[in-house]
């Protein structure tokens, strides 16, 4: 049998090949991981935004059927959508157009209505 110097048999995988594979592996996982991840938080969160989005349908549509001409100022109030309490905010102005007002609606999860989570612009008229 004869032997080349310099060459080896193919018996397998170097370490090193086996690291640069393991290598390879780690970071699709980590980009797979991460990928999971934040389609989880986005899921989440429109989850909690649904119920003030119907608040908010809710709202406007109270308006519209009682034409509620509101004075500028603040008005806060309560909502109960589908068993669930939505806080909200009206902050009307005047604008330079005659007998129309502009709103903006802020609707909150938590009654200290500290942070709004979603913001809405109306605008009325008698």
């Amino acid at each position: 049998m004869i032997r080349m110097i310099g060459k080896r048999p193919d018996d397998g995988f170097t370490l090193l090949e086996v690291m640069v594979a393991l290598f390879i592996l780690a970071i699709l996982a980590v980009a797979v991981s991460q990928g999971v991840h934040q389609r989880t938080r986005t899921s989440l969160a429109e989850a909690q935004r649904v119920p003030l989005i119907l608040c908010a349908r809710a709202l406007g549509a109270e308006f519209t059927v009682t034409r509620y001409w509101p004075s500028t100022g603040r008005h806060e109030g309560e909502l109960d959508q589908a068993g669930q309490a939505c806080f909200w905010r009206l902050e009307v102005d005047s604008t330079q157009v005659r007998n129309m007002r502009r709103g903006t609606l802020s609707l909150f999860s938590e009654a200290a209505r500290e942070h709004a989570e979603l913001r809405f612009t109306l605008f009325f008229s008698p």
